[in-house]
């Protein structure tokens, strides 16, 4: 019993540190703008970045300038963290892992970077965009409204768990590109959403189009999952989330939905394109290649008659309503 109760208590605290934890924002519903020419300038002349936190991430999006012949390219420290979701939304770049493994991105990639392998990169010559989702959030990041961090400069990178030794396997996994995922998803009968997902060793990154004249499309209250970003590809977006508030994301913002919090997603424009990252894993939604039953699609599906266990492992017995 005196075992018991320890367990307890070091979990409380565990939570109660997360919850102390200035840089986070526990339960909170919110819009990123993204605006790449509202970054701030880490390495002069050669890198902006921006970044902002969830409950238990960190998204941030890095601009590298075309580099001017007399400026030396900016050096990016062999660092790691967790689990990586990054686009390539402009430009081209390279991931290089620690035993020397090169994985080149262009524009449109999507890729996941396994945990904990450190790993560096190199930029193309031409304006470079990247946006990143790191589940723990970067420990090294400071606060949103501080000055942003880029490995090797300023401080040394810092691992939020020891190095990976297993590199078994590639230790970047290109997903899809955004020039040509829409052929590969799959549409729901009745119209209205198509969908397709990936599954990551602890995260999942999703794909959904919405038609808002498809049978199919319509606000509902979800079961509630684990915390998501999703990236406005195309359209305008409202997600409502009751004690929360609602947030409408435009074309190239994003939204954080706060873990285990039911919500409703409608697209308002004619058709809306979204990128969402999940933590921890859906694995509801089955394997890869699987299409997963509307009511477990929480980005713009109908409403569920009750929660997944595996969505919400804090309330097994957790139920939705219809609205």
């Amino acid at each position: 019993m005196n075992r018991l109760w320890a367990a307890l208590g070091l979990a409380t605290a565990v939570a109660a540190h997360a919850a102390d934890d200035a840089r986070l924002q526990p339960g909170r519903l919110r819009v990123l703008s993204l605006d790449p020419t509202q970054l701030r300038e880490v390495v002069p002349g050669a890198v902006y970045m921006g970044h902002w936190f969830g409950s238990h991430q960190s998204t941030a999006l890095f601009r590298f300038p075309p580099a001017a012949p007399s400026t030396a390219p900016a050096k990016l420290a062999f660092h790691s963290h967790g689990t990586e979701f990054a686009v390539q939304t402009a430009g081209d770049s390279e991931i290089i892992d620690e035993r020397r493994r090169r994985y080149p991105l262009k524009q449109g990639d999507v890729v996941l970077v396994k945990a904990n392998v450190r790993h560096t990169g190199t930029f193309g010559n031409t304006e470079n965009r990247i946006l990143s989702v790191v589940t723990p959030a970067r420990p090294e990041y400071p606060p949103e409204d501080g000055t942003a961090y880029f490995p090797g400069h300023g401080q040394p990178a810092a691992a939020a768990a020891p190095a990976r030794t297993d590199y078994a396997g590639p230790t970047v996994r290109s997903l899809f590109n955004l020039a040509t995922v829409e052929s590969t998803l799959v549409d729901y009968p009745g119209g209205g959403v198509a969908f397709r997902h990936w599954q990551g060793d602890d995260v999942s990154v999703a794909v959904t189009r919405l038609r808002r004249d498809g049978a199919q499309h319509r606000p509902g209250t979800h079961a509630v999952h684990g915390e998501e970003v999703a990236w406005l590809v195309r359209g305008r977006m409202r997600y409502v989330a009751p004690g929360l508030g609602d947030v409408t994301a435009e074309e190239g913002q994003a939204v954080v939905l706060p873990p285990y919090r039911a919500h409703s997603a409608q697209c308002l424009s004619d058709d809306c394109l979204i990128v969402s990252w999940h933590s921890p894993r859906r694995d509801e939604w089955g394997p890869e290649g699987h299409l997963p039953p509307i009511e477990l699609i929480t980005t713009g599906g109908g409403a569920v008659a009750s929660a997944h266990p595996a969505q919400c492992p804090c309330k097994k017995d957790t139920h939705s309503s219809s609205q």
